[in-house]
């Protein structure tokens, strides 16, 4: 539910809910803990009831953003009638076809889709879109704030579809990225579309017959004409939480046992590692000198770092599915054998039945599973649509249009449009302009203090290290480097060669490529660069890390960095390149300088 293991212990010991001990572990009984509410929702709720609701007619929908399909086989196990789904990725487009292949998909661009010939025709719009960056250079933060964003495309398909009701779905902490700007600009813009929100929150996947900790933010919004007439009613909870032991075996969700697939395998040294940690331990449980040969810099950070070296345990859900499972801040290790989950395991924790056969690379299945809404979150959330259609077809009855016209326009304008994805194939074509790296969409797809690239971590850096008798660098020319201002209260670290991270401002450009970096030089403005370093790991982490005054709200990427030694005798200044601010060079252009 959210509550730490201490605060429980101190429950426990102080009485405030009565523990009892079952086969030689203490817990708690839920119905004396129904001072929780959301142990109480559970206890008192209509899971059952709400799971045979069925529309009155049939229900039209349009998805975007649809992934790996956790969203759209959700709304449609809740019987919801799709007629069109657009995304961009070719490996989840395939999976959608091959799954259900009466589903209209649109693979392409949705800047490029005019869906205007389904105005008045579709009930209902969802869509997960990604939280790109916000401009608020208007006053108001509506709807031109907004343009250039993937929200401002689901916004505007709103405006040519006019559905009856939207949906749109993002991690929880939409509602505080940029302080609240970014969610009061979304609000804005619903309102100037001419909809009523109703009351946003956060569900927590757990409650909903899903065995993981995941958290995603729902906005549902009515259209003015019908908002008045009718009320949204949340989902109920199931009865109780289940865990990795349900996701594995036959269960409440599934009939058999979880099938055998394909996975990621551990390197040796690695695997060596986490065999020595306990099911549902993690790094604290290592001998000190494996736990610090093995955390590198992030043994002298701040906070748990509980995603590290961490085996998840069979009675418990599983913690967040990432885009790999496998990324060192962020371990999945499966409970009873050494080795991160498979392909299917990982479907299984998300809900996907064992039907759902997912095409492409194995890391490209891994992502699609790890972007995707749990299914049965989405089916949870589905029923109480359906009710809420059902109690708008009451009020305000109407019978389902025909769409197939509409779609095959639309789908016969898109096929017209040629896109190459490749870029290979379009170098000439790219656009070398620095647009701001999304942290947000990072957080979204690889979590908290996540590797941005597995490609990222070198072991064996020392041999870059500089030999002090002869001050000479046996450095790699060819690999590339970062320049980076620092900010004068950050100096400290710098100037006496201690500095183990580097954490950006609130911008980084979209040019430098993460998994190609290999020495980072921090600028001191009015000195210049001087120290070289060796970067060890890219990830996201937050500002002040590790500090006191750390902000775990306020997302920024972060390098692990070993001084290597000085570059130069004494501070040599270079121009900035990008906003000022960085310089994407390469070691041997940094010589020649």
């Amino acid at each position: 539910m959210g509550t730490s293991n201490s605060t429980a212990q101190k429950w426990a010991e102080s009485g405030v809910y009565p523990s009892h001990v079952v086969n030689g572990i203490r817990g708690f009984d839920m119905e004396e803990l129904t001072g929780i509410s959301e142990v109480s929702e559970m206890i008192n709720g209509k899971w059952d009831e709400e799971s045979h609701v069925e529309p009155l007619r049939q229900y039209t929908s349009v998805e975007l953003f649809a992934g790996g399909g956790g969203l759209a086989l959700g709304m449609s196990l809740a019987g919801f009638h799709h007629v069109l789904l657009n995304e961009f990725d070719t490996s989840a487009c395939k999976t959608l076809r091959s799954n259900r292949p009466d589903w209209n998909v649109i693979e392409g661009d949705v800047r490029h889709i005019d869906f205007t010939p389904l105005r008045d025709k579709v009930d209902f719009l969802s869509g997960g879109f990604p939280c790109q960056a916000f401009s608020y250079a208007g006053k108001q933060g509506g709807f031109n704030d907004t343009r250039g964003t993937l929200f401002f495309e689901l916004a505007r398909a709103v405006t040519e579809i006019r559905p009856k009701v939207f949906m749109g779905e993002n991690v929880k902490g939409l509602t505080s990225h940029e302080d609240g700007k970014t969610f009061g600009t979304i609000c804005n813009v619903i309102r100037e579309l001419g909809y009523t929100l109703v009351e946003p929150r956060v569900l927590k996947a757990i409650m909903y017959q899903v065995p993981q900790k995941r958290e995603r933010l729902i906005l549902i919004a009515i259209r003015n004409d019908i908002a008045e007439r009718v009320q949204f009613h949340w989902p109920s909870p199931y009865e109780r939480v289940l865990t990795l032991r349900d996701a594995f075996y036959k269960s409440i969700i599934f009939d058999k046992n979880v099938p055998k697939s394909e996975g990621v395998k551990y390197p040796e040294k690695k695997q060596r590692v986490l065999e020595l940690v306990p099911q549902g331990g993690d790094w604290r449980d290592l001998p000190e000198d494996v736990a610090r040969e093995y955390m590198g810099g992030s043994w002298l950070l701040g906070g748990g770092k509980t995603g590290m070296a961490r085996r998840l345990s069979l009675d418990e859900p599983s913690l967040t599915l990432t885009c790999a499972p496998a990324q060192k801040q962020t371990e999945r290790c499966h409970p009873l054998e050494t080795r991160p989950l498979t392909v299917r395991e990982y479907a299984r924790i998300q809900t996907f039945p064992d039907y759902w056969k997912f095409q492409g690379t194995m890391s490209a299945k891994y992502k699609q599973i790890g972007n995707a809404v749990p299914v049965n979150l989405a089916w949870a959330i589905g029923r109480s649509l359906i009710r809420l259609f059902n109690d708008i077809q009451t009020e305000v009855p109407t019978e389902t249009q025909d769409c197939a016209s509409a779609v095959r326009e639309i789908m016969s304008k898109q096929s017209q449009l040629v896109v190459v994805k490749d870029k290979k194939t379009q170098t000439s074509e790219i656009e070398t302009v620095s647009t701001q790296l999304n942290f947000f969409d990072l957080f979204e797809q690889y979590g908290e203090n996540s590797i941005v690239e597995n490609t990222m971590v070198r072991e064996g850096f020392a041999e870059y290290r500089v030999n002090t008798n002869n001050n000479q660098l046996p450095l790699d020319l060819t690999k590339k480097l970062l320049i980076c201002n620092v900010k004068k209260d950050n100096w400290e670290q710098y100037l006496d060669g201690t500095a183990k991270i580097y954490y950006t401002g609130k911008k980084f450009p979209t040019t430098v490529a993460l998994n190609k970096l290999y020495y980072f030089m921090p600028y001191l403005s009015g000195k210049g660069i001087r120290d070289l370093y060796y970067i060890k790991i890219a990830r996201l982490g937050y500002r002040k890390e590790g500090q006191k005054n750390e902000d775990p709200n306020d997302l920024r990427l972060v390098f692990e960095i070993e001084r290597v030694g000085q570059l130069f005798d004494d501070y040599k200044k270079v121009k900035l390149e990008i906003w000022r601010t960085f310089t994407d060079t390469t070691m041997g252009e940094m010589i020649n300088l």
